[in-house]
């Protein structure tokens, strides 16, 4: 791997594998790790002030949170302009659910114990880390044919990523955990320096994140999540992360003359992709 650097503020970790980018005029690479560390931009025509870009310890707004769902969702998503919280999208804007029922179920009941209150089906809801222990789950019932549950893997998901500061600076209200939102343990907070000092960050770029003997709840904590109270602006979402060029050649067909057409990346690394045994 070797360091480049692309003007004054934009500090660059190539890599040893090709990242694609997909957009209009075609196929290009660019180095990005496997964990994004935005760093605010000052280039001229960056209109969303923000570079992928690495840092060592990135400022708390700095921070990449992501979103997934089933690329079946994203027209209706990109339709209403909006990502919208679990709690209104089932009623009709989600084509394909991926997450186990019983779970979704789970999160509607579970109240938000701070301002602005309501409960975790009420967010949209963002991880601060790829490869969550849902993805994993999603991918093992498809390589274990679990009945009664979707069947599709995580091949066909998608990332909606942007930062922890460009969702404030859009004016959203939010609240972030150190873990699984919907388990009875968990903290919230609505605080920037509360949500840096809870959430394990270094368990967030840790390639496993399974529980030990010695540390039962890491399993939880990977699950820390950045909650979006009702809905959040499709123009706030900085990147669209697909597993493979196929997907991002459909995405970008449904993102045709959009903004986020230009800003599709492969990330076979995000994903678990198990096949059926």
């Amino acid at each position: 791997m070797a360091a480049a650097s692309i003007g004054s503020d934009i500090a660059i970790l190539v890599l040893s594998f090709p990242a694609t980018v997909f957009g209009h005029v075609g196929f290009s690479t660019v180095p990005i790790d496997v964990i994004l560390v935005p760093q605010r931009s000052q280039a001229a025509g960056d209109g969303d002030n923000y570079s992928m870009a690495q840092s060592v310890v990135p400022a708390v707004g700095d921070r990449w949170i992501y979103h997934f769902t089933h690329v079946d969702n994203l027209g209706a998503i990109r339709a209403a302009g909006l990502l919208r919280c679990d709690s209104v999208a089932r009623e009709g804007m989600t084509r394909t659910e991926v997450g186990d029922p019983d779970i979704k179920e789970s999160r509607r009941r579970r109240v938000i114990p701070i301002e602005p209150g309501g409960r975790v089906g009420d967010y949209v809801p963002f991880y601060f880390a790829t490869r969550s222990p849902m993805m994993y789950r999603i991918a093992c019932d498809r390589r274990d044919s679990i009945p009664n549950r979707y069947s599709g893997g995580d091949k066909s998901l998608i990332y909606l990523v942007t930062t922890v500061g460009a969702v404030i600076d859009g004016g959203s209200t939010w609240v972030a955990t150190d873990g699984n939102a919907a388990t009875a343990t968990t903290e919230f907070t609505a605080d920037l320096q509360d949500m840096n000092r809870m959430v394990d960050w270094p368990l967030m770029s840790a390639q496993r994140w399974n529980s030990t003997q010695e540390d039962l709840d890491r399993q939880r904590r990977r699950q820390a999540e950045f909650l979006v109270y009702g809905e959040l602006p499709l123009t706030v979402i900085r990147w669209v992360a697909v597993q493979n060029d196929e997907l991002a050649s459909q995405v970008g067909k449904l993102l045709v003359d959009h903004a986020l057409a230009q800003r599709i990346v492969v990330r076979p690394s995000w994903y678990y992709g198990y096949e059926r045994r």
